[in-house]
């Protein structure tokens, strides 16, 4: 049981800011829609999905640390599943913002032959 409720909570944790993030985009996006000259909406979406990616996998890394140091090794095997998926998005967001050279060529075709 404390590990269901461990693993509910830090999908909540992610789960709020993501959810809240897309509400916002769908009110800017619309907004820029209705605009005489529209502007670029979705760069600032992805500069504030960065930056919560970020504070998120900064988060749960010292979870991971403390969980580890404090030997509760079940508990802290619940944030890999999550570092993961933010490691990958930080990459990618920052490789489209780099150049195409070596790993970041590879990881954007590979991301970009998924959709």
């Amino acid at each position: 049981m404390k590990l269901l409720k461990a693993f509910l909570l830090r999908l909540m944790i992610v789960a709020i800011p993501l959810l809240v993030l897309y509400c916002y985009a769908q009110i800017a996006f619309k907004a820029n829609r209705e605009k005489e000259h529209p502007t670029d909406a979705g760069l600032g979406i992805v500069v504030l999905l960065a930056f919560i990616l970020i504070i998120l996998f900064v988060g749960f890394l010292v979870d991971l640390l403390v969980r580890l140091s404090r030997k509760e090794y079940k508990i802290a095997l619940i944030n890999i599943p999550f570092l993961i998926p933010f490691v990958v998005f930080i990459v990618y967001i920052g490789c489209l913002m780099a150049s195409r050279e070596c790993f970041c060529g590879w990881l954007i075709d590979t991301i970009d032959w998924m959709r």
